[in-house]
This record gives structure tokens, C-alpha cells and sequence, in this order.
């Protein structure tokens, strides 16, 4: 019996994680210390993002009951390129943490019928951090922190108005 495309996705990682542990047990037999350091510094690490793990998968169920593929499309995808880019670039703004930890919502709001031209200034507005600001006007001011964001702004819409053209 074929295996269906469905089970085939389901495993997609496997040989990379047995090619990673196997790296690791070979790594311990070489130097165990700094293989145990080093799966230490691992473990801290996947914890630290289990939170934002967990808030992407609920945001993403959230969207699913309350935001049928209709509604996004309509919204994201209507005739206003306004609103996509506002919307897109609020979202990437007021995202945090890793962005691989974004991938699988944004994976859903493109099967959902969301332009890539939005996903590009989602990604490209993730480089103004809200929580950081407060730390980049003590340094470097209010005018320069404010000149910087807008800029940033802009050209995440002027990204994804070329990736639009472009593509």
C-alpha cells in the first residue's frame, strides 16, 4: 500500500533529527563535556521558545475558528493593497521572538489566500522591535529612534510593493 501525501508530510524531519543525534553520540565520544554543554545550552534554549511556540499555535487556532479562509482573503486580499500592507506591517511590528517560530502561522495565512507581497513586509517590519525601543531612544535618542522605525516602516511596504511587481 502507497503511502499518502499526508503521512509523507507528517515525518518530514525524521532522517534530520537521527542524522543530528547520531552526530551528537558521535560528538560525545569525542569530547563528552562540551557535547554535554552543548545539549545543555539546547535544552535552555527550546524552553526559552516553548512560550512563543505556544502562542503561535494558539493564535493560529484562533484565527482558524474566528477567521475563515473567506474573511482573511477578503481582508488581506481585497482590492485595497492598503490594507494589506497596514495590516501586514502592524502584525510584523507587534511580533516577537524567532521568526522560524512564525513560520507555521504564516504557512497557514498563505494556503488562506494571503499575498506574498503582505508576508514580505510582515518579514521585513520584524526589524523594528517594540521592546527594544525604549532601550534605543536611552542610546541613541528620541529623533534618531523615530527616523529609524519610519524608515524601517517604509520600506518594508516599498519591499513588498517590488516583491508584488516583481513577481
Amino acid at each position: 500500500m502507497k503511502k499518502s501525501d499526508n503521512q509523507k508530510k507528517q515525518f518530514q524531519g525524521t532522517k534530520l533529527m537521527l542524522i543530528v543525534m547520531a552526530i551528537y553520540v558521535l560528538l560525545y565520544f569525542i569530547n563528552a563535556n562540551k557535547t554535554i554543554d552543548s545539549l545543555k545550552h539546547f535544552g535552555k534554549n527550546t524552553l526559552s521558545i516553548i512560550p512563543i511556540f505556544l502562542f503561535v499555535i494558539v493564535l493560529t487556532a484562533v484565527i482558524n475558528y474566528y477567521f475563515p479562509k473567506e474573511k482573511i482573503a477578503k481582508l488581506l486580499q481585497g482590492k485595497s493593497n492598503f490594507a494589506t500592507y497596514s495590516i501586514s506591517l502592524v502584525a510584523g511590528i507587534i511580533s516577537h521572538g524567532p521568526v522560524f517560530a512564525w513560520f507555521p502561522l504564516l504557512k497557514n495565512l498563505k494556503e488562506k489566500g494571503v499575498k506574498e507581497s503582505g508576508l514580505v513586509t510582515f518579514f521585513y517590519s520584524r526589524g523594528i522591535k517594540l521592546t527594544l525601543l525604549p532601550v534605543m531612544i536611552n542610546y541613541f535618542g528620541f529623533l534618531y529612534t523615530m527616523i529609524f522605525i519610519t524608515y524601517i516602516a517604509f520600506f518594508a511596504v516599498v519591499q513588498g510593493y517590488i516583491y508584488e511587481k516583481i513577481n
